[in-house]
């Protein structure tokens, strides 16, 4: 059976409800919304310091960790900014993850999570 395939704004808040049920303090996650508003807002994001290629949501852990999660619905790829900006994390010893599903999500904050618990 073919599913339709999730628009990547489908994703997006389909993990926006999953990781506000399971991040708890003193974790904390935001996501960073880079489109949409048009030109205008486009260049007072720009104004005020948006850079590209940042990924979707950064989760803040204790350790300390920080995970950058880039969502991308099936077909999509990485921007070449945004590829600069995971080579960038992993330069910092954060942890980067391209997930394509709520449940790759899971994987990569129980990943961060449990490591801190070792």
């Amino acid at each position: 059976m073919n599913l339709p395939a999730v628009s990547e704004a489908a994703l997006h808040r389909a993990v926006a409800e999953y990781l506000d049920v399971v991040i708890r303090p003193p974790m904390a996650w935001t996501t960073i919304a880079h489109g949409g508003g048009g030109r205008v807002r486009g260049a007072q994001l720009k104004a005020m310091g948006l850079k590209k290629g940042w990924p979707d949501i950064l989760i803040l852990a204790p350790g300390p960790n920080v995970l950058g999660i880039e969502l991308k619905a099936k077909g999509g790829s990485q921007t070449p900014e945004q590829r600069e900006i995971e080579a960038a994390f992993y330069g910092c010893k954060a942890w980067y993850v391209l997930c394509r599903s709520v449940e790759e999500v899971a994987r990569a904050v129980h990943f961060v999570t449990k490591r801190e618990a070792a």
